[in-house]
């Protein structure tokens, strides 16, 4: 009976494994594009570069996250926000916002006003609607769901309104080939193209 069992949970975690190993996206299968943002208080930050793609979530400095997973490690509902996140040198957890060059507190004034960490889901093809979701933990484990998302990191007064990433970033996303056949690992990064200050705010002008 034991022996039963033990291959009743083997071939559970097998189909599991399967399962979310062919879900979207998908290894080889599947390159999204979604936009997003680190915001502070009113202000958006500079966009992160890809210093190095283990597992084909990155950026390019554009404000935009091309998800086409290298591996099942980053792909179905192991395709992650903290896959990428990873991959930047940055961190969201439930107090504090880090990336290159900067460090973002809960709790540290935002105009007079104690601040909060929260994400904020859009979806890019209805902006009108507003967030999706926001999210107040577990940030790491946030999912991709579909090619043309948006995404926002804020550090923000309890209940203050989160934007959905500028327009030249939702534009970028959208003017990316969407869903493509992936082509392997890319390491792209180019220092000379970073900011001199990555705290340097970016316009947010949409024309």
């Amino acid at each position: 009976m034991a022996v039963v069992v033990v291959l009743g949970i083997i071939l559970v975690f097998a189909a599991r494994t399967s399962r979310e190993a062919k879900a979207a996206p998908r290894v080889g299968a599947d390159h999204w594009h979604a936009a997003y943002a680190v915001y502070d208080c009113d202000t958006f930050l500079s966009p992160f570069q890809s210093e190095f793609d283990p597992d084909g979530i990155h950026s390019h400095l554009d404000g935009v996250m091309h998800i086409h997973p290298f591996n099942s490690g980053s792909a179905g509902e192991d395709a992650q926000l903290g896959v990428f996140l990873e991959a930047m040198g940055s961190t969201v957890r439930d107090d504090r916002v880090t990336g290159p060059g900067f460090e973002l507190d809960a709790g540290s004034d935002c105009n007079g006003d104690p601040t909060v960490i929260r994400v904020a889901r859009f979806n890019a093809l209805d902006l009108d609607a507003g967030p999706v979701e926001i999210y107040s933990e577990d940030f790491q484990s946030i999912r991709f769901l579909q090619n043309q998302e948006a995404f926002t990191i804020a550090r923000v007064p309890a209940g203050a309104e989160i934007p959905p990433p500028p327009a030249d970033r939702l534009a970028a996303a959208a003017a990316s080939s969407g869903v493509v056949t992936s082509s392997g690992p890319e390491n792209e990064f180019d220092p000379s193209s970073l900011s001199d200050d990555p705290l340097q705010p970016e316009s947010t002008d949409d024309s």
